[in-house]
Order: structure tokens, then C-alpha cells, then sequence
């Protein structure tokens, strides 16, 4: 994908295309093994789809009902500062990762925050960069960090999930310190984008 070989959809299928070779070569590519492998998908692609239809419905219900204008409305006609509104949204977005994974966040935040980057004319990809970075920190704190529970499955037994917790507090503090960085020197991320 990064070297423009192949596009996500693709890279995907190469990827399910050398688990499969793998698995084959390790003499683990059983028929249970596949039926497993089958139903966690199953699941998986489920239970997102259900999140994604609710969200389609949740921004319909907003558009309809007029949630999302008077919304906007309201903090256009609030007095808070640009700055003031974008750090509120981006210190939601670290709230909710604490407590939902990240494709509901952004199904839940998304049509709410769309029309208020718009009206305000906040470059988007600037702020959908802060937005990655408040989805990875999701994943790395607690109590719902899926990165902290794939971590504890591949640790030795002797490591703890405290130890785990503890180990992840770096990567917090830099990847908060990464997004002040862009927040005030928005060229960071700006200077690379041609239009």
C-alpha cells in the first residue's frame, strides 16, 4: 500500500493470501483451524457492519431531526475561540477512547464533527491527522486499549497487565506531545499536501 503497488482492498487479500501459505507451510491449515478462522471473521465483520448501519442511521436521525445546525449554530454563535472548540473535540475524542473502540467513536463523532470543521474552514487533513492520533492513543489506554490486550496475549506469562499499562505510558505522552507539535505547527502536516 505505501509503495502504491496495491490498494487496501488488495493488500488485504495479499495479507489473508500469506496467512493461508503460512499456515499451510507450519502443517497448521486443518479444517477446524479454518472453520475457526471462518466464524471470527463471521463475527467480526458482523458485528461492524451492525455498527456501521447504526451510525448510517444516528446521522440520518441527526441530519433529519436538525441536531447537527444547531449544533453548529450554537458554537458559532458561542464565544469560544477556534482553538478552544478543536481542543474540546479532540479531548472528546480521548474521553470516548477510553471507554469505545475506535470504529464506533467515529461513527458517533463524525457527522457531529464534519459540518462544525466545515463551517469553521479547519483544514481537514490537518485535523484528520489529530484525529488518527487520538484513535492510536485509544488503543493504547485503558481499560478498553485493544493494542494492551493484543500485547498481553503474545507476552511471556511472567508479565502483568499492569506492566503492560505501565510500558504503554510513553507512547502516550509522545504521541500527545506529537499532536501539540501539529496542533501549533500545523505546516508539519500541511506542507506536504499539494491542494
Amino acid at each position: 500500500m505505501t509503495g502504491g503497488w496495491a490498494t487496501p482492498t488488495e493488500s488485504s487479500a495479499l495479507g489473508a493470501l500469506a496467512t493461508i501459505l503460512l499456515a499451510l507451510c507450519y502443517g497448521s491449515l486443518t479444517r477446524a483451524n479454518l472453520w475457526k478462522s471462518l466464524i471470527g471473521t463471521i463475527s467480526i465483520s458482523g458485528s461492524l457492519l451492525f455498527i456501521i448501519v447504526g451510525a448510517t442511521t444516528f446521522a440520518q436521525l441527526l441530519s433529519f431531526s436538525g441536531a447537527t445546525a444547531g449544533l453548529v449554530e450554537t458554537i458559532q454563535s458561542s464565544q469560544f475561540s477556534q482553538n478552544t472548540v478543536l481542543i474540546g473535540m479532540l479531548a472528546i475524542l480521548l474521553i470516548l477512547g477510553f471507554f469505545i473502540d475506535q470504529t464506533s467513536i467515529m461513527m458517533i463523532t463524525l457527522p457531529f464533527y464534519m459540518p462544525i470543521l466545515r463551517t469553521t474552514g479547519v483544514d481537514l487533513v490537518w485535523f484528520g491527522i489529530l484525529y488518527l492520533l487520538c484513535m492510536q492513543i485509544g488503543l493504547l489506554t485503558p481499560p478498553f486499549g485493544l493494542l494492551l490486550f493484543v500485547l498481553k496475549g503474545v507476552a511471556p506469562p511472567g508479565i502483568s497487565v499492569g506492566t503492560i499499562y505501565r510500558a504503554a505510558i510513553p507512547y502516550v505522552w509522545l504521541t500527545l506531545l506529537m499532536m501539540a507539535l501539529i496542533f501549533v505547527f500545523p505546516a508539519i502536516v500541511t506542507a506536504f499536501v499539494t491542494n
